[in-house]
């Protein structure tokens, strides 16, 4: 039982002190309010999967090195930095250490600037905004990962939850077959032996409890361990398997998957720059210009001023061309790598939707003919033994097979959802809100550079 704290207030100076005293209390009494409400809080599947992009830190070390590479476009596509030089010429050979301009005859400064040749600069650029982009898919790629293992362990966490209070349902009906057993028992209609049966039975549905509440507990730690929160802190109690069926055509989303899917994103943006590297080692071929200007100083005046203009010239035309067959050879092998992702992504579209639509039709087995079938037969089954016309070793039989049924229709909606959420993981979408758009977008930077 929590503690109760009482706080006696006497309205002796007046209603501010005493409005103020009935402030303090409430501001200490908040906390531990907070707290307990918090967990026994009903935590929905929503709340978690927004908790998780925040807090996650495989996403945190990802957005990161999207910061990072956003970083490097700019610097890709920046000159070199300038270089100074300084020529003393007629220094005296009696005075080697005094190295100043005022001891040479003649200094000459030099500011120079290298120029790569025209086209260079903008595709390293480009290159490194297709490699930010790569990053930025490579993200929602995990953004995807950490939502399925999210969705995973909130169903399985919440079946649990749901196998709990179905136990427990059956236990209350063993008990109410306990007290039938007992009254018959009572005026000789049975034996003692099914009154014994049923607390044998109610002591088993015990034990599983025990075991369905410890598995349970442990996938709220899987939660928190993906949630990034710490071990001993409250999660609060499941809203429920979710109900909901999502309809779709496979055929459109083998084609959003090409759309949305990150990882085909990845493998465009990879094949992209690898494009532009290959136009890019063409440029070899090409000489970088330098210029530069300064003054000329003699006998510490400043009388005339110097231009350079120097050009590499590209002669060694063999490791130019090994560098660009690299390079064309690096294209070919990311363009085959892009059309591998498709045919893969393709297949496992096909594969979950497959799946999905098996689970499905195994629920609606479930609802529409096993669960009212065994729930009738229960019935029938506490009628007929009430009126002496079977005896309880059946009515065992069929509360055990009721709870099996349900337990089992249970599964076949936890595998359902499971498999829809493997479906989103390679559609690249939440299929319950597709028709609002992607759940999963490039970041504005990026967004706006990559149309």
């Amino acid at each position: 039982m929590a503690p109760v704290i009482r706080i006696k207030i006497e309205k002796k100076a007046g209603s501010r002190l005493f409005f103020a005293a009935f402030v303090l209390a409430l501001l200490f009494l908040a906390p531990p309010l907070l707290k307990t409400s918090y967990a026994g809080e009903t935590v929905a599947l929503g709340a978690l999967l927004e908790e998780a992009k925040a807090n996650n830190p495989g996403l945190k070390a990802l957005r990161e090195r999207v910061s990072a590479k956003e970083a490097r476009v700019k610097a890709e596509g920046a000159l070199d930095d300038p270089a100074l030089k300084i020529e003393m010429m007629d220094l005296s050979k009696d005075r080697p250490l005094n190295i100043f301009p005022e001891d040479a005859m003649e200094t000459k400064y030099m500011i120079s600037q290298m120029f790569p040749f025209p086209g260079k600069l903008s595709l390293k650029e480009k290159i490194a905004l297709k490699e930010a982009h790569a990053a930025m898919a490579a993200f929602n790629s995990m953004d995807l990962d950490v939502a399925a293992r999210v969705k995973e362990a909130y169903f399985d966490y919440a079946y649990l939850a749901d196998s709990i209070r179905i136990t427990e349902e059956i236990k209350g009906l063993l008990s109410n077959m306990s007290k039938i057993a007992e009254a018959k028992y009572s005026v000789g209609q049975a034996s003692q032996q099914d009154v014994i049966k049923v607390n044998v039975e109610i002591t088993m549905l015990i034990n599983d409890l025990i075991t369905l509440n410890a598995e349970k507990d442990v996938a709220a730690a899987r939660l928190k361990s993906i949630l990034n929160r710490d071990q001993s802190s409250p999660i609060g109690e499941p809203a429920g398997l979710p109900r909901e069926r999502v309809e779709f055509r496979t055929d459109e989303l083998i084609e959003a998957a090409g759309r949305a899917n990150p990882d085909i994103k990845m493998a465009v943006l990879d094949m992209e720059a690898g494009e532009l590297a290959a136009d890019l080692a063409r440029k070899n071929y090409y000489p970088d210009f330098m210029v530069g200007v300064g003054p000329v100083q003699r006998d510490g005046r400043f009388d005339s001023f110097d231009v350079m203009f120097q050009i590499n010239i590209p002669i060694w035309w063999g490791k130019y061309d090994s560098l660009t067959q690299e390079a064309v050879a690096n294209a070919g092998a990311l363009r085959s790598r892009l059309v591998s992702e498709k045919n893969a992504k393709s297949f496992e579209v096909k594969g979950a939707s497959i799946q999905v639509d098996a689970a499905d039709r195994m629920r609606t087995l479930y609802e529409t003919s096993l669960l009212p079938q065994v729930e009738l037969s229960l019935e029938s089954a506490l009628k007929n033994y009430r009126a002496g016309k079977i005896d309880f070793l059946t009515l065992l039989d069929t509360e055990r097979e009721l709870k099996k049924t349900r337990l089992e229709y249970l599964k076949t909606i936890l595998e359902y959802r499971k498999m829809v959420a493997a479906l989103e993981r390679t559609v690249g979408e939440d299929l319950f809100t597709a028709s609002t758009g992607t759940l999963y977008k490039n970041s504005a930077i990026l967004e706006e550079d990559i149309r």
